[in-house]
């Protein structure tokens, strides 16, 4: 006992055997499958990942080809027609989909066209990506291999890190320029860098074994790391460097998982789609490690390898062995991956709801949850989306008593006919009642407007006002880059304009009464009631995150400082200033400056 109270009850790291490992990638793909209501990996890859192909799921793909999954003709065939009809702006996103033509098994040209035009055009990441297309084979006029590794090596800071801008380096960026170095430590110089970025990245690491980006702690910082050691055929489990408190990186990345099998960005949140496909891809990199395989990024169905391996008699023998046995083996396996190669952002799940109608327009906003309503008018047929989390107004209840009549009335109803027809079980009563007290609840806590009502026009009047802010909307980095109606010529979609505050207003209060008073969409998820405050931004006047690449979306300011704190957390003072700006860089195009900024 005395020494049960003394030493750690996890003195030595856990093992993690390779039937734990694919359990947590199992429990992962059952989240996914459920969620698309697929019964198979080759079904959902066949129906869902086809469908999002360009958009969401191209992570996934990715990453179940490189866990033995070969059949992706449906996904390609869909990811091409997604090029062919659509402008992609992002040099980032061009590679990326580069990569996923790759992965599955694609000979389409688009794979090295793009490069001269991708390779360095936006920034860092674009060099990352650039160079996992060159590490498998392809070429392009203007960069070869060493070139661009030679710019990479150029772009290392003192501390032995990389990042997207600033004078210190970033964890997720390092670990993702490592994993595109690990190719090419044949090179002395190449050598040299990583084992500075992997120094780095152990004075990086927490206690608990994972890792923290812009002062949160995260899963998908833990998980680039996992991936790029995996790379390097490092083992996390038994290195010292990467071993702290007796916690692992693959500790740092599991004690995020929930219990549906995917991951949270926070802990303690809600489950998070970046989270969990970088989790899985992470672990799908370590498992390749362990069986000896190239890193996650050097493709198994490239064309080019096929290519070779046809030359190769005995390359075609084992690599078909390898394919079939892989696919044998996850005939009833769970697998899954994800899009970061971006940010950690703290997305919290929405519940959604469609509402649709002719004569009348409809918007719900709810105190506790996000409800999102699709709006059709008969006369325009012009979509409306308007999601936000407004708070119990006090006016347009006098729906709600005829509603709660109408709902007690019902249940009497149906009770009545129970009697009539026997069903007289006291259990079916209190199931009735249950049902009937959820929906009063329901009608109680949410208020229900037109969006002439809800768009107001107006100011909230603020008898306990503490002072005025300023808050202005724009999207610069982007003005003149697409021929859409929402993307003003100036890039201005609202110019600075003064709001009243009442003690406690954040950030996202003011948004969202900007957005009211002047009609201007806005998308988010998550709650402003919760604990953490945490809502995420997704979209503002229909422009939305991932539009102009894998590092676009919203960001705010106060005062010219990127706050660490999440909007729906920041409390306003009298004086502020509040930008909302579109970044395709993940801020790099911004100059940002962040909040209480660490040196390490």
């Amino acid at each position: 006992m005395l020494s049960l109270s003394i030493i750690p009850l996890r003195a030595e790291c856990s093992e993690y055997t390779a039937d734990d490992i694919q359990s947590v990638i199992g429990g992962i793909v059952d989240y996914k499958l459920r969620q698309a209501g697929c019964g198979s990996v080759q079904e959902w890859l066949g129906s869902e990942c086809a469908e999002g192909a360009g958009r969401t799921s191209d992570w996934y793909v990715i990453a179940l080809s490189q866990d033995g999954y070969t059949d992706l003709s449906a996904y390609e065939s869909s990811l091409r027609s997604y090029l062919d009809n659509n402008t992609v702006a992002s040099a980032t996103s061009r590679e990326k989909y580069a990569l996923a033509l790759c992965a599955a098994g694609s000979s389409d040209c688009y794979i090295s066209d793009i490069l001269d035009s991708s390779i360095g055009e936006q920034g860092m990441m674009s060099w990352i990506y650039g160079l996992h297309v060159l590490n498998n084979g392809y070429t392009c006029h203007n960069f070869t291999k060493d070139s661009v590794v030679d710019t990479i090596l150029s772009m290392q800071y003192d501390d032995g890190g990389w990042a997207l801008f600033g004078r210190y380096g970033d964890i997720d960026v390092t670990a993702m320029t490592v994993q595109a170095l690990a190719p090419n430590c044949g090179r002395s110089d190449v050598a040299d860098a990583v084992d500075r970025a992997l120094d780095f990245m152990s004075r990086r690491q927490e206690d608990n074994g994972g890792y923290q980006s812009f002062g949160t702690p995260n899963p998908e910082s833990a998980a680039q790391v996992l991936t790029a050691l995996s790379a390097l055929g490092i083992d996390c489990r038994y290195d010292d460097r990467f071993i702290k408190n007796g916690n692992n990186v693959i500790d740092g990345i599991t004690a995020y998982q929930l219990s549906d099998g995917s991951f949270c960005h926070a802990m303690g949140g809600d489950s998070n789609e970046t989270a969990t496909v970088q989790s899985m891809y992470s672990l799908i990199a370590f498992k390749r490690m362990e069986e000896g395989r190239s890193p996650l990024l050097i493709l198994d169905n490239c064309s080019l390898h096929r290519q070779d391996a046809h030359e190769n008699d005995n390359s075609v023998e084992h690599n078909d062995d390898n394919v079939n046995n892989n696919a044998e083996n996850h005939t009833n396996a769970q697998t899954t991956a994800a899009n970061k190669g971006t940010d950690a952002k703290a997305t919290v799940s929405t519940a959604k709801i469609s509402v649709t109608t002719v004569s009348s327009k409809t918007t719900i906003s709810s105190k506790t949850a996000v409800i999102t309503s699709t709006v059709i008018s008969s006369a325009s047929d012009a979509k409306i989306s308007a999601t936000t989390i407004v708070q119990q107004s006090n006016k347009h209840k006098n729906y709600k008593p005829a509603v709660i009549l109408i709902i007690i009335g019902s249940a009497a109803v149906i009770a009545l006919i129970m009697l009539i027809i026997g069903k007289r079980n006291y259990k079916n009563f209190i199931f009735l009642a249950i049902v009937a007290g959820a929906a009063v609840i329901i009608v109680l806590v949410t208020d229900i407007s037109s969006p002439e009502e809800y768009y107001s026009g107006k100011k909230k009047h603020k008898e306990n006002a503490i002072g005025t802010v300023t808050i202005e909307i724009r999207c610069d980095t982007i003005a003149g880059k697409s021929n859409s109606e929402y993307i003003p010529e100036d890039g201005v979609i609202l110019a600075p304009t003064a709001f009243d505050i009442e003690a406690g207003d954040t950030v996202f209060d003011i948004l969202t009464e900007a957005a009211q008073t002047y009609g201007i969409q806005v998308e988010n998820t998550g709650s402003s009631g919760g604990s953490h405050g945490m809502i995420y931004i997704a979209g503002i006047n229909y422009i939305y995150e991932f539009d102009f690449g894998d590092l676009s979306g919203w960001v705010y300011h106060v005062n010219g400082i990127t706050p660490s704190r999440n909007c729906g957390e920041y409390v306003l003072s009298d004086g502020d200033k509040i930008e909302w700006l579109y970044t395709c860089e993940l801020g790099h195009d911004l100059d940002e400056v962040y909040e209480n900024e660490e040196v390490f």
